[in-house]
């Protein structure tokens, strides 16, 4: 039993600690994070929507299939060095794929995924950016979970005014 139990931590570990390492960034106070659980997705769908309309349908289905959507960002600079190097850890160790790399405006804006259930979908879609937003350097940490549809995400994004969410419109699936 004591084997089985140390075989199991090893196991789930590495998970854990990748997820532990964005979580952390919740309670500093120089870091804005919002974080929206499947629960908040779920309540969403039941606004009394217009269901008819096709664009507000494709709406709904978005954002049943989600998990959770974490953003994180901070102007802070020995925050923003401790997030680059996180990400960078998580990538190397999360099994990300890039999807795109955009750096225009002063921003270097990259995207990673996790393949889903089609080409068309992702089961996370990972966004990091470092740049300047008005006057301040800035990073931002974008994390979602879920059947991920990318026709669909960039709207998600521009609802909820995430930054790097104009990005969003210009992911495609190869």
């Amino acid at each position: 039993m004591k084997k089985l139990t140390l075989a199991l931590m090893a196991l789930l570990l590495p998970f854990l600690s990748n997820a532990q390492n964005f979580e952390k960034y919740e309670d500093m106070k120089e870091v804005d994070a919002v974080v929206i659980t499947s629960k908040m997705f779920k309540l969403l769908t039941k606004i009394d929507l217009n269901a008819d309309d096709p664009e507000t349908q494709a709406y709904i289905d978005l954002i049943e299939n989600l998990q959770e959507m974490r953003v994180l960002s901070s102007t802070q600079e020995g925050v923003r060095k401790q997030m680059a190097t996180d990400v960078s850890s998580y990538i190397k160790k999360g099994g990300l794929e890039e999807l795109m790399r955009v750096s225009e405006d002063g921003k270097v804006v990259k995207f990673y995924y996790k393949p889903g259930k089609s080409e068309d979908y992702v089961s996370q879609l990972f966004m990091f950016m470092e740049g300047r937003e008005k006057t301040k350097p800035v990073s931002v940490i974008l994390n979602i979970t879920g059947e991920i549809n990318l026709a669909q995400v960039s709207k998600l994004a521009n609802d909820f005014k995430i930054p790097g969410g104009d990005e969003l419109k210009k992911v495609e699936t190869n």
